[in-house]
């Protein structure tokens, strides 16, 4: 029993040595520093006419971010998505995994959660696809104003309908 509260007490102490010294590295507290305005189509509550659009680059989803004279509105920017990037992003490597052709996809804000219907079927987007729609519509709800994509968005195809998805998902 000696034996154990002497290893205990010898513990004890290399733990409070190691955590003095890390108490001392050095480091001081800052006050806030500022570094600008959040990344643009995340920022909630604010008006933006900044476009951002999510293709792929090098193989990762990327955002794109094109200026408008409008406000942005999450349905204009998901049929932008669908037209794919333009020649000058495809020169520098952009990238979309969704299907080109005939259908329009469209969004409902008035739904819980937005609801954003594809004539598609979902192996046609899955899985970089799908991720190209939610956070493209997720960035454009959140630079129009509209905070209600939190907790994600509906993702409606010709043969499903998947719920409450979130950037990032997939």
């Amino acid at each position: 029993m000696k034996h154990t509260a002497h290893r205990s007490r010898a513990v004890l102490a290399v733990l409070i040595a190691v955590l003095a010294g890390a108490a001392g590295c050095g480091v001081q507290p800052t006050g806030v520093i500022p570094a600008g305005p959040a990344p643009a189509g995340f920022e909630t509550g604010r008006r933006d006419s900044q476009l951002t659009l999510y293709f792929r680059f090098d193989g990762r989803l990327s955002p794109v971010e094109r200026h408008q004279a409008a406000a942005v509105s999450p349905e204009a920017a998901v049929k932008e998505l669908f037209r794919g990037p333009t020649a000058a992003e495809s020169a520098k490597g952009y990238t979309s995994m969704l299907p080109y052709g005939t259908g329009t996809p469209s969004v409902d804000t008035t739904s819980n959660p937005v609801t954003v219907t594809v004539p598609y079927p979902l192996k046609a987007l899955y899985p970089g696809g799908l991720d190209q729609v939610v956070c493209t519509t997720m960035a454009a709800l959140s630079a129009s104003g509209q905070a209600n994509a939190v907790y994600g968005v509906s993702v409606k195809t010709s043969d499903a309908r998947l719920d409450n998805v979130r950037c990032g998902t997939f």
